[in-house]
């Protein structure tokens, strides 16, 4: 029966193809369009209506659609789907297009064809915030709900990264905003977090987006966020003039200290279902996270033991729900939501580490001699790009000592040594951009020390290094006294040392960036969440954290997501 239909509408179509019993042609501008009207009617509840209801254009052989979200290449699009029953013409060029044109003239199967191609081409396979919010933008204008909700799941997965980029701030729009901090699904370090992130888009564009203020501040679970935080950013003679913000703030401060008497709601107060857990990968044992509340490392017991991984030198990086880890050329992948130890990615060199960009993720190389790779994830495959502009002979050597993405770029830092007739000299680190959209590196300002095993990240939106040594062995080791923490300034292409007064001597590679402690824990930058205030005058109390340290110094550290019943020991 299936083939008598498929025959049946091939025919149709060819008699379109040959002109052969048309009783109607649709107009659009200056192009005009052959068809049946039974096969419109029997497709489009638009044309049904039209046809038969007694409408004007019942008895018209020429009808001119004139709304201005139809285009004459997107109605061909949809009748060449219509005759046809294929869906080959529809790409990422036109398919937004096309969307808008059926769900207008409620083409009812085209319009599901032109979802399932957007949530499998661009809601899975990518997650720029521009495509975010017109995915969102079409989905709420034409009510469909379901691709609307996967977009937003999918960037509520995502939303550390998300959040960190500039598109984020100036792209997203307050309704989107509301609706992403208002999911329970939510994957964020932290409530503090998304508080910051929220205060960080208003603060953008303050001006026209402080109308929409206190409701997205009043998204945020105001509960679970640090207090002096709260007060800080919300205390100001600006957020006073707004008295629902007050009133929040208000709100705040009685639960603070009374929490029985607050009139918050439940969900003020109650945690998200996921939330990203600092986890440590040990090859064959079972994975531990840190109990932040305890300060103690505990077993997953409920998460796989992690499979044979060479941990002399390991790195971890988390892409939404999934988790890559690994070491030298090849990484194993951990999916979160299944709960199993999926696949093995190999790659033609050594890679030091790993940074997702987009839709891919970008091989860090411990040697400036490698062809690098990036990952593509949609592709499932290995593609190499521009390989380094600087040279390695024997008078220069040069060390990974970190890397990370900022603004859609990546950034790699190398310690440098330069042998001076027979003797070798320590150099500074040489900070290198690649630009993905251009395929090439530029190289950047030399920092102000050398910096060797350091760890390269961004803190609200510029470049950090820290952690790491002054100088090197001839085995690559670092070793020396410890390097000091330098911040980039991208506008004008320099490096500056940030004062650690206010952070006692330790052994728990612990930083002060933005008035934050950071961990520098097996090259891995943890963000404590404790926060010294700007009038702090003295050293910040870290014995608590002693035992950050205890941990297998062969493991690879990383933030997963995580739901509370996964946290369960013995």
């Amino acid at each position: 029966m299936a083939a008598y239909s498929e025959l049946l509408l091939a025919k149709c179509d060819q008699f379109r193809e040959r002109d052969e019993f048309i009783d109607v042609r649709l107009k659009v501008g200056e192009d005009v369009f052959s068809a049946h009207r039974v096969v419109l009617a029997a497709s489009s509840d638009y044309f049904h209506a039209m046809f038969a209801h007694g409408m004007k254009e019942a008895n018209q052989e020429v009808i001119e659609l004139k709304d201005e979200n139809i285009s004459a290449a997107a109605l061909k699009n949809v009748l060449d789907s219509i005759y046809s029953g294929n869906f080959t013409a529809v790409n990422d060029e036109n398919v937004f297009e096309v969307l808008v044109t059926a769900d207008h003239l409620q083409v009812t199967s085209v319009v599901q064809q032109c979802c399932e191609y957007l949530q499998t081409e661009f809601v899975q396979l990518r997650s720029d915030i521009e495509t975010y919010c017109r995915i969102c933008t079409i989905a709420d204008r034409h009510g469909l709900k379901d691709l609307q909700e996967a977009t937003q799941h999918k960037m509520a997965s995502r939303y550390k990264d998300v959040c960190e980029s500039e598109e984020f701030l100036s792209n997203i729009d307050a309704d989107q905003l509301l609706n992403l901090v208002l999911r329970d699904d939510l994957i964020s370090p932290s409530e503090t977090f998304v508080f910051k992130s929220v205060m960080q888009w208003i603060k953008y564009k303050k001006e026209e987006r402080m109308s929409a203020a206190a409701k997205v501040i009043g998204a945020v679970r105001l509960g679970l966020v640090d207090i002096k935080d709260l007060i800080r950013e919300i205390n100001t003679e600006e957020m006073k003039q707004v008295p629902e913000i007050q009133n929040l703030l208000l709100e705040s401060l009685v639960y603070n200290q009374i929490p029985s008497s607050s009139t918050f709601g439940g969900k003020k107060i109650m945690p998200r279902s996921n939330g990203l857990v600092l986890v440590a990968v040990t090859s064959k044992i079972q994975m531990k996270y840190f109990d932040v509340k305890a300060k103690v490392w505990k077993p997953l017991i409920t998460l796989p033991v992690a499979p044979e991984i060479n941990t002399k030198y390991p790195y971890a990086v988390t892409f939404g729900c999934k988790v890559y880890v690994g070491h030298g050329n090849w990484v194993q992948c951990f999916d979160v939501e299944r709960n199993v130890w999926e696949f093995k990615l190999v790659s033609s060199e050594v890679i030091s580490n790993l940074c997702s960009i987009g839709d891919y993720m970008y091989s860090i190389l411990p040697s400036v001699s490698q062809i690098p790779e990036r990952y593509n994830i949609a592709e499932c495959r290995w593609q190499r790009f521009a390989k380094m502009n600087i040279k390695e002979d024997s008078s220069n050597s040069f060390y990974n000592s970190g890397g990370t993405a900022m603004h859609s770029n990546l950034y790699v830092l190398y310690g440098h040594k330069m042998k001076v007739q027979s003797s070798w000299q320590i150099q500074n680190a040489v900070l290198h951009c690649f630009d993905p959209l251009r395929n090439k590196w530029e190289e950047k300002a030399s920092t102000c020390h050398p910096h060797f095993g350091s760890s390269v990240f961004v803190v609200s939106g510029k470049l950090y290094v820290a952690g790491g040594c002054v100088s090197v062995l001839e085995s690559g080791t670092p070793y020396g006294k410890p390097a000091p923490v330098e911040v980039y300034d991208k506008e004008n292409n320099t490096w500056s040392v940030i004062n650690q007064s206010r952070i006692p001597p330790n052994k728990l590679g612990a930083v002060e960036i933005e008035g934050r402690v950071y961990f520098i824990i097996n090259k891995f930058p943890i963000d404590s969440g404790i926060r010294i205030p700007p009038e702090e005058l003295y050293p910040v109390h870290l014995d608590d954290w002693q035992n950050l340290r205890k941990v297998n110094e062969k493991a690879a550290l990383c933030y997963m997501p995580l739901k509370s019943e996964s946290l369960n020991v013995n």
